[in-house]
């Protein structure tokens, strides 16, 4: 009798130990849902806790818990980590810790296989593990698109780019201007630039900066890169036209920054049809909310959770909707690529503008005309 109580009382402790985890542990899990709250987003947040819950409950196999949880926390390793740590049962925990080891060790095995057998000693970048999103006719995201390697080339050949300024520093993401100094104590209300002050690099946008090339100006591994992804969202969906690369924007967004709601400038022959040629977008870094609508007057709109290595398209039916950066989230950026990118998000846009010249005199804004009259639409 005694020993049948014993065991009981053991029991008792234990499932009060799973009941009221240690401090460390709780201080881990509160870390986490306050990281996973900002990383995820409110929606994309209840729709985890959903996964957690019904994998508690025994709703769903654990393998497939663990594939939603790994997709969803692909640029976050070490959020990912914690997840797993702090899974409240020990069984599953050890089940989930034996899968997170074994698709590491296949990620490295897979990028060696794949950097052996490029011709150029390392993959164009688009990821076997992508997951394409078609939201609309012609508007499509590819979650994880990028493997890390394409996202950190893709950094060095862009900030190569925005960091190589003229002599005037009008042409990569810094504009020279004047450093502002005080005027008399009177006049304190008001700044002056001071001819003889040295001059500073700024962003040549306030909180974004911006790069306007052609495509042939960039290796040939982004032309590359962005016809993988346009062929992933043509397989996708068959509302996405063709497109051929003419030119390159490369813009840069410091953390919190926005852009103004806008529509992106096209040839006024194709502008509104379903052949319309796609804008191929690149999100490194931190990640951002894109939000679009079909008219300026709408008052509501879809937002799109970018993270880095997602790629979106839009073109043919959603190739002039309306769009808005309307926040560049903090406290996302992917922990590989800390120290090998300035804190910010990187966008890189492929477009095709067929006929289009550029209008240069009209840097850091984006002017286009064709055949000899400036686009409407304007970025």
């Amino acid at each position: 009798r005694d020993t049948a109580r014993t065991s009981r009382s053991a029991a008792s402790a234990r499932a009060m130990a799973d009941a009221w985890p240690d401090d460390e542990t709780a201080r881990r899990t509160r870390s986490m849902i306050h990281r996973l709250k900002v990383v995820l987003g409110p929606e994309a947040y209840a729709a985890f806790r959903g996964a957690a819950r019904a994998s508690q409950l025994g709703k769903v196999e654990i393998a497939e818990y663990y594939a939603y949880v790994a997709r969803v926390l692909r640029n976050h390793p070490d959020l990912l980590e914690d997840v797993v740590a702090t899974y409240p049962e020990d069984r599953t925990r050890k089940r989930l810790e034996g899968l997170l080891r074994e698709d590491r060790e296949e990620a490295k095995r897979d990028d060696a296989r794949r950097v052996g057998e490029s011709k150029a000693g390392a993959p164009c970048g688009s990821s076997p593990s992508y997951k394409a999103e078609v939201l609309a006719d012609g508007l499509v995201v590819l979650r994880g698109a990028l493997d890390f390697d394409a996202q950190t080339w893709l950094v060095r050949a862009a900030f190569e780019a925005g960091e190589a300024n003229d002599a005037e520093g009008n042409r990569g993401f810094y504009e020279r201007t004047k450093a502002v100094s005080e005027t008399r104590p009177d006049e304190r209300d008001e700044r002056r630039a001071d001819d003889a002050a040295p001059s500073v690099l700024r962003l040549n946008q306030g909180t974004r900066g911006r790069v306007i090339l052609p495509a042939d100006a960039f290796p040939e591994r982004l032309t590359t890169l962005c016809m993988e992804c346009v062929c992933l969202a043509r397989a996708a969906t068959d509302t996405m036209p063709d497109m051929n690369p003419t030119t390159v924007l490369v813009n840069f967004y410091k953390e919190n920054a926005q852009f103004k709601w806008h529509r992106d400038s096209e040839d006024p022959l194709v502008a509104g049809t379903k052949s319309a040629p796609p804008i191929v977008s690149f999100t490194v870094g931190l990640s951002c909310d894109f939000a679009v609508k079909k008219r300026f007057e709408d008052e509501t709109w879809m937002t799109i959770r970018l993270d880095s290595g997602d790629v979106l398209l839009f073109g043919g039916a959603s190739r002039m909707l309306v769009h808005s950066v309307t926040r560049v989230v903090p406290r996302t950026m992917p922990t590989r690529l800390r120290g090998e990118m300035l804190h910010g998000r990187l966008n890189v846009t492929v477009r095709d503008i067929g006929r289009g010249v550029i209008d240069e005199s009209q840097f850091p804004a984006y002017r286009v005309r064709y055949g000899g009259e400036m686009a409407d639409d304007q970025v």
